[in-house]
C-alpha cells in the first residue's frame, strides 16, 4: 500500500462563500451603476480597471454596466480619453 501526501497552499484550502466577499460592494445593478457615475463625477480620467477595483468587481461586469448608462461617453482615445457624462 501507497500513500500520496499532497502539500496545498492556504489559499487551496480556505473555504469559499459569502463570507469573503467585501460588503461594501454594490451588489445591486442600479447600485453600481450609480457607483460608476459618481466615480465618473469625481474624475473623469478614471478607468475601468480603477473602477472596478474600488468596487470590488471585474472589469467584465464594470464594462457590461457602462454599456447600460446611455448619458456616459468616452470621449478621445486610449490614454488621452476622458468620460462625459450628459446630466
Amino acid at each position: 500500500m501507497f500513500r500520496t501526501i499532497i502539500p496545498l497552499k492556504r489559499i487551496a484550502t480556505q473555504e469559499v462563500g459569502r463570507r469573503n466577499v467585501p460588503h461594501d460592494v454594490p451588489h445591486n445593478k442600479q447600485k453600481l451603476i450609480e457607483f460608476i457615475k459618481e466615480k465618473v463625477r469625481q474624475n473623469n480620467k478614471v478607468t475601468r480597471q480603477e473602477i472596478a477595483a474600488t468596487a470590488g468587481v471585474s472589469i467584465k461586469t464594470v464594462q457590461r454596466n457602462l454599456k447600460e448608462i446611455k448619458n456616459l461617453r468616452y470621449r478621445g482615445s486610449g490614454n488621452n480619453g476622458y468620460w462625459e457624462l450628459d446630466e
